[in-house]
């Protein structure tokens, strides 16, 4: 049977971790009194997690009388598709009902080359079940900013697996209409305002599947990274974004943990990093040289960092997390930018 295909939502958005409270955020950026409702999202996966495994979110969300079915698939740099059902009418509890009127078929997500074609998309999404849920308190509010807008949702709450827990305070901004591309240029705006915050880059999802696995470091086991390749533009661009990628992971596990989590790994991919930009990208004429030396300088302060607080934590001295956060933020918002202007360049894709 032939079926429609849905056009999905293209959602692009960053987050702020930290600690900060609603009225903390509301009285710093002068906010209206905004939009709250209470969300519920279950996430469903098979047994081995091939979904999440794929950058794969399948998930029922409930707000209110209201319930959703939404896949949503990770384009990298913030940037997700997502294909929403409203199933509030044939729930069921604890399984999937998928809608191929609203929701992407395996053949459709396959001929965009959305997931990989190997992956047994339909059996995945027939044998899901579910592995954890969000509960979570949001505040929205719509900023306009320039010639551009942005929805800001406050979350506080928690991830629930069993009889475990990881708590949610973050903030998600949200591009509400942005033509300019100013998100990176709203964002750092916003965290100027708001002390001890920093980027997060681990999603809800993966952090609920760590939980799940009750460890730390499946994300290495999720990440496969290519060395580097001589053949082509674009083949040097993937990696150099899956560099991007991991670090941002690591780097955000490392500010979560306020600077306890291992360090040798970190420093690997900063090291991998700096390799990409000095030896690919910085004998290249086309690319902007004070961005990269901008980058550089920013590795070399979280270099710093990492090892002055294993030497303060040696010393049995206070780390100063503050001085951690401000260099991860400048440091994955200098990656992230220069992420974006390497899109640009279309014509070298080849």
């Amino acid at each position: 049977m032939k079926h429609p295909k849905p056009k999905p939502f293209v959602e692009k958005e960053l987050r702020l971790s930290g600690k900060f409270s609603f009225e903390m955020v509301k009285d710093t950026n002068n906010l209206y009194t905004p939009l709250k409702k209470k969300i519920v999202t279950q996430y469903f996966d098979d047994n081995n997690y091939n979904l999440l495994k794929n950058g794969i979110a399948l998930r029922k969300r409930s707000e209110r009388n209201s319930i959703w079915l939404e896949l949503k698939i990770d384009r990298g740099q913030g940037k997700s598709l997502e294909w929403v059902s409203d199933i509030t009418k044939n729930d069921l509890q604890g399984f999937v009902k998928y809608n191929f009127q609203d929701l992407p078929s395996e053949e459709m997500l396959k001929e965009r080359k959305l997931i990989r074609q190997s992956l047994p998309f339909q059996k995945i999404v027939k044998q899901s079940s579910k592995i954890f849920q969000t509960d979570i308190l949001r505040a929205i509010w719509i900023i306009k900013y320039k010639e551009s807008s942005f929805r800001i949702c406050f979350d506080q709450g928690k991830i629930v697996c069993q009889t475990l827990e990881h708590l949610i305070n973050e903030i998600e901004i949200e591009v509400h209409q942005d033509e300019e591309n100013r998100l990176l240029e709203f964002y750092e705006i916003l965290w100027a305002k708001l002390p001890n915050s920093f980027y997060q880059g681990r999603s809800k999802a993966l952090r609920g599947f760590e939980l799940r696995e009750n460890q730390r470091p499946t994300f290495w086991k999720l990440k496969k990274l290519k060395t580097i390749s001589a053949y082509s533009f674009q083949q040097i661009k993937n990696d150099l974004l899956r560099t991007i990628t991991l670090l941002d992971y690591i780097s955000s596990l490392f500010c979560e943990n306020d600077g306890k989590s291992p360090a040798n790994c970190f420093r690997s991919q900063l090291l991998e990093i700096k390799t990409f930009l000095l030896f690919v990208f910085g004998a290249s004429s086309i690319f902007d040289k004070e961005h990269l030396r901008v980058i550089i300088r920013n590795i070399h302060r979280m270099e710093k960092n990492i090892s002055l607080i294993q030497k303060k934590r040696n010393l049995g001295h206070t780390v100063n997390v503050s001085q951690l956060y401000k260099s991860h933020t400048n440091l994955l918002l200098s990656l992230h930018s220069f992420a974006e202007t390497l899109n640009k360049f279309s014509g070298l894709n080849r």
